[in-house]
């Protein structure tokens, strides 16, 4: 039995290659965490080299200040934040996921875990337990590539001079290289849909692509994006093309489009999805929500691209957070007037950015955000939200409720809390427990089975009710004396 097979029969809770020792994985992991350790140093000597006075406090009005009951703006040491809700209060804006749609997100997260170790995919095994068929991935068409590049480096070498020889391949390596993750593309044939899965951090051009985070203008609107992750979605909107211009011309009206991945993977994936809507390559009827994992916010500003386009923002982007991932909290929690002031003087598109002026963040949420919290054995519980394993979705429409709702569980705990936890570092730590792909699987199908057990006991409470009645016999069934009586 294969990695990838074991694991499947493994209720698909494990990440594959995580109990073979794969060396390899745990060099990725650490270079992963090292980063983290660096950047922590890093702002640290910042903190301490830099000596900056309060500003004065913008004011919040409008849809990025206003607050909800019970949620009022306060001054603190120099710091704009928002009153913390009880989970009394909270709680009126939780609604749990149905089945339904929590067994599509168990789908799509076992997907996510699978994108890191995409060489060990085997299409049978999609196909038997999922019903996916495998159509092709970013280590396949890099494999192309190079074949490519070398038959026709030698075809040059017969035909054309050096210098045309090194333009060939200087090309061709670079669409090797253009994307920063990794990605693959499988089908469901019962639904039509095409599915493409990106890959989050892990290498050093995609955490290049992630510290990239100055704002330009999306698509040549006036809505800002983070730039890293936008250069990032545009080359892998390139790669992408060929599958889904594919897809469209095999089953032409029919054709589903579902976009989706894990911390930066998710980010794209959004990007991508909001490129086909704006370059009117798709109907919007034919992409289903995009669906993000611990993927970090990179609008400002955002729901106005949809709004152009007459669609609502939750129709099309569901974002999936565990309850204490901090990379979805990096760009979108309140920044104090410390962290303001260093960005502006780092880099001058942060003088005028409206998100960091008005909301004191980079960029702001959209979609509908779903919650997901694992049991207390896993992770300690979110001091917002009830006890126990749960998936949540923040209910809009609740009285009340509004942009001072989300803020408070971005800022709860605050991602600079975190930093400062000594315990939030390497292989075990509190970042990596609460971000990683394999936890968000294990605490999705987590939710599921303790869903499937409490339906089993209503259906064996029902039936115990019931058999009774149907084993009793009828009043007004006949017996002997019945028929000697007539």
């Amino acid at each position: 039995m294969d990695m990838v097979e074991k694991n499947m029969n493994m209720n698909m809770v494990e990440k594959p290659g995580e109990s073979t020792g794969n060396e390899g994985e745990e060099i990725k992991r650490a270079n992963w965490m090292e980063r983290l350790v660096e950047l922590r140093s890093k702002w640290r000597n910042i903190w301490q080299q830099k000596q900056v006075e309060n500003e004065e406090e913008d004011n919040n009005n409008g849809e990025e200040g206003c607050c909800a009951e019970g949620c009022s703006l306060e001054e603190k040491n120099g710091e704009m934040g928002y009153k913390s809700y009880d989970p009394e209060s909270f709680s009126r804006f939780l609604v749990r996921v149905p089945w339904s749609e929590t067994k599509l997100f168990s789908k799509l997260a076992f997907l996510c875990n699978m994108v890191y170790v995409i060489p060990e995919i085997k299409g049978d095994v999609l196909k038997r337990y999922y019903d996916l068929q495998f159509v092709t991935s970013s280590f396949e068409k890099k494999a192309e590539a190079a074949a490519y590049t070398e038959a026709s480096t030698m075809t040059v070498v017969v035909a054309a001079s050096e210098s045309e020889k090194h333009e060939t391949t200087k090309d061709f390596r670079a669409g090797q290289h253009s994307s920063p993750c990794e990605w693959f593309v499988c089908d469901d044939s019962s639904t039509f849909t095409r599915c493409f899965v990106v890959q989050g951090l892990d290498s050093h051009a995609s955490w290049q692509a992630y510290l990239l985070f100055e704002p330009t203008k999306f698509e040549g609107t006036n809505v800002l994006v983070h730039r890293g992750i936008y250069e990032a979605a545009e080359a892998m909107y390139e790669q992408f093309m060929p599958e889904i211009l594919d897809h469209l011309e095999r089953k032409g009206e029919q054709a589903k489009f579902q976009f989706t991945g894990h911390c930066i993977g998710g980010s794209i994936a959004l990007l991508v999805h909001l490129m086909l809507l704006t370059r009117n390559l798709v109907k919007p009827s034919t992409l289903r929500p995009v669906v993000t994992f611990g993927s970090p916010f990179v609008f400002c500003k955002g729901p106005k691209i949809l709004e152009q386009l007459s669609l609502d923002e939750s129709d099309h982007i569901h974002c999936v957070i565990m309850h204490r991932d901090i990379v979805p909290r990096a760009f979108s929690s309140n920044y104090n007037n410390q962290v303001i002031t260093l960005l502006r003087r780092l880099k001058g598109s942060f003088q005028t950015h409206p998100c960091l002026i008005k909301s004191k963040r980079l960029y702001s949420p959209m979609g509908n955000l779903f919650i997901l919290q694992p049991d207390e054995k896993s992770s300690p519980p979110h001091p917002l939200l009830p006890p126990g394993s749960a998936l949540y979705v923040l209910n809009k429409t609740q009285c009340g409720s509004s942009s001072g709702v989300l803020r408070a569980f971005l800022n709860s705990p605050h991602p600079l809390e975190t930093f400062s936890d000594p315990a939030a570092y390497g292989s075990e730590g509190t970042i990596l427990r609460d971000h990683d792909s394999c936890n968000y699987l294990k605490a999705m199908n987590m939710v599921l089975r303790q869903h499937t057990r409490m339906v089993v006991r209503k259906v064996r409470k029902q039936r115990n009710l019931l058999w009774p009645i149907l084993t009793s016999p009828s009043p007004h069934s006949w017996n002997d004396e019945d028929k000697s009586d007539l």
